[in-house]
């Protein structure tokens, strides 16, 4: 045992005097990275605001009191190595064969942090002594300890002591309290096991026992650390640290760190431009808190927003409040209700039906293969309408019974291998598909409407466009995958049926005088009012928008009146640059007036008549001659029960 003693004090004196030739007088601190907007302009979140450098007067005694107690208590009187602490972690290396115990004093982390990476080898080790001797020989104590206490990791991307204070407790750092201090100074040991947010009562332990290494080293008294744990903790978010668009920055973020690692994103001074507009975004901020200010407190909402043309997310709002709930609901797959039928009608478009095709609203029954019966209703207090409506109109007021029969027809099979070309995957051929039964996510919703604001491509969504170095090096870049899924003509002729969702009777009509421009949508509500959505979209811009309960409860709200609002206000602020659009029309569709209550062309005596588009050759050959012959008695005969 002594010869073992013998040889590591032997190494561990060749390591400490051998000297490593290095001049480190110009220490740069890590240079955190920044996000940029599609304009080229900052994103508050993940750049300036989370590596903040302070003084060191404006870090509180209490602070430096705890984070010497807690992590080297020596730190004042050792040359920047601690040698007992580094016999006792090495022995524990040897025995478990690697590195398992680290025995850093405060300057080793500093040394750690400024040049090496986390790796847990002997080299990377030994290196890690030759620059805590270094620093020691170039800068004096008090600014290897601000040093440490800039640039050292809190959790939620809080690198360095500013930071840290803003992001648990919404103050400067010169502010903390001595019950703050200690559970900051506790946190860099385990960030995320110690994250008070998420584990309070660890976070609370670990602050006992920095406290207990303060009475220990001499910093407070017994008498001290009782009061001071006895004090009630506020943690709270500075708004500016979450910035304009904090699920977006997080989604950056969490993609980021699996590629590159966490160090690297927020101190390697990347560059990550971004396909966000900050613009857009805060017109979805605006539009969402408007929306959500009658709504009880844990009523969620997401709102996504596409650029028509190649996918590019504009904007983004995974929750109410990023800073108590950070999970992100674009990505939360809920039923759609109404809002996935026009994907049946596209596909009743390529067969040949056309916006003026007839079907009756009436009680029908479906045999399953189960043996059991399906009978689709319609919502409201009557169950069926008892008339014929044309597709165009069906699709208006989103009759639920035609679209079930018109599902039957095409055969759900058909209906839902036509749905997947729209990005969705592993869709059931069920009858009710259309009244959406498929569980869909907000960011799926909007990627697919696109594809009628788009002339018939899918653009897959994406949000990081380039990423380079701190040296200039491109690390990444990407490019807009799209493929063509439906004709121009299908996606102009669903568009032009979803216009009519915002036009008189339409289910949408109350949001067209908000939008003020050319747009269609579709409103969507489940049967039990768990979940009510809004998508819809211009030539330009494609926004889907989802109102409900994280936990499934009743909402009790509409599609068109939770939704829909959100939606609307955002398409209106956010379109404010963009010029009124109408959608591209092939030059082989034409548009005729139709007669809602017959299928045919109108007459000047119709009184319910539509604008719709018909692929040359499919338009109705007849004028209506019920209205033009004053037949009308017929129709209400027709549609007695």
């Amino acid at each position: 045992m002594f010869r073992k003693y013998l040889l590591i004090s032997i190494l561990l004196t060749t390591l400490l005097f051998c000297g490593c030739g290095v001049d480190i007088h110009q220490v740069n601190v890590p240079e955190a990275s920044v996000v940029y907007d599609i304009n080229g302009r900052p994103i508050k979140g993940l750049a300036e605001e989370n590596r903040i450098s302070i003084g060191f007067e404006e870090i509180p005694d209490s602070f430096k009191a705890a984070i010497i107690a807690v992590e080297d208590k020596n730190f004042y009187e050792h040359h920047g190595v601690d040698i007992s602490g580094i016999l006792r972690a090495f022995v524990l290396n040897i025995k478990a064969g690697k590195i398992t115990a680290g025995g850093s004093t405060i300057t080793q982390q500093t040394a750690k942090t400024l040049f090496l990476s986390n790796e847990r080898t002997w080299p990377r080790k030994i290196k890690e002594l030759f620059y805590a001797l270094e620093l020691e020989r170039s800068y004096s104590k008090d600014e290897i300890l601000t040093m440490y206490c800039n640039t050292i990791y809190f959790g939620h991307g809080a690198y360095g002591l500013e930071v840290a204070a803003r992001t648990f407790f919404n103050k400067n750092a010169q502010d903390l309290t001595a019950e703050e201090s200690a559970l900051l100074a506790g946190l860099p040991n385990a960030p995320s096991l110690y994250d008070p947010y998420i584990n309070p009562e660890k976070a609370k332990a670990r602050q006992g026992l920095v406290l207990q290494r303060m009475v220990e080293e001499g910093y407070i008294s017994e008498n001290d650390r009782e009061a001071i744990i006895s004090r009630e903790l506020k943690y709270q978010q500075a708004d500016y640290v979450l910035g304009e668009a904090p699920y977006f920055i997080a989604m950056v973020r969490d993609y980021l760190s699996k590629k590159y690692g966490e160090r690297m994103v927020y101190q390697g001074g990347m560059k990550i431009y971004t396909t966000l507009d900050l613009d857009m975004q805060k017109a979805a901020n605006r539009a969402y808190k408007e929306g959500m200010k009658e709504r009880e407190a844990d009523v969620q909402a997401a709102l996504v927003a596409l650029d028509a043309t190649n996918g590019h997310i504009r904007a983004l709002i995974g929750g109410r409040d990023f800073a108590s709930s950070n999970y992100n609901r674009v990505f939360s797959e809920r039923q759609p209700g109404s809002t996935f039928k026009p994907f049946l009608y596209s596909l009743a478009i390529e067969w040949g039906l056309t916006e003026a095709y007839m079907m009756k609203c009436e009680k029908v029954e479906f045999k399953l293969p189960t043996g059991d019966t399906y009978e689709p209703n319609d919502y409201g207090d009557e169950k069926y309408h008892w008339k014929e409506f044309t597709i165009k109109e069906a699709l208006m007021i989103s009759d639920n019974v035609i679209a079930v029969r018109v599902n039957d027809m095409l055969g759900a099979q058909h209906v839902a291998d036509h749905a997947e070309k729209f990005g969705f995957k592993g869709i059931q051929p069920i009858l009710s598909l259309p009244l959406g039964s498929k569980e869909v996510t907000p960011l799926d919703m909007a990627a697919a409407y696109n594809v009628f604001a788009n002339q018939g491509i899918y653009s897959e969504p994406i949000y990081v466009l380039k990423v380079v170095d701190q040296d200039g090096k491109v690390l990444e870049e990407s490019r807009t995958t799209q493929r063509q899924v439906i004709s121009p003509e299908n996606a102009y002729i669903v568009s032009d049926m979803l216009k009519g969702v915002m036009g008189p009777g339409g289910t949408g009509a109350n949001l067209q005088k908000t939008v003020g421009r050319t747009a269609a949508g579709k409103t969507g509500t489940t049967d039990d009012f768990n979940d009510a959505w809004f998508v819809g979209f211009t030539p330009q811009l494609c926004c889907a928008v989802w109102v409900g309960y994280d936990q499934g409860r009743n909402v009790n709200l509409v599609g068109s009146v939770a939704a829909g609002p959100i939606w609307a206000n955002f398409i209106r602020d956010a379109s404010v640059s963009l010029p009124d659009l109408d959608f591209e029309k092939p030059a082989n569709v034409n548009l005729i007036n139709v007669c809602l209550d017959t299928g045919l062309i109108s007459s000047e005596s119709c009184p319910r008549r539509s604008r719709m588009a018909f692929i040359e050759g499919t338009e109705p050959k007849e004028i209506c001659y019920y209205h033009t012959f004053n037949l009308d008695w017929l129709l209400k005969d027709a549609a007695t029960p």
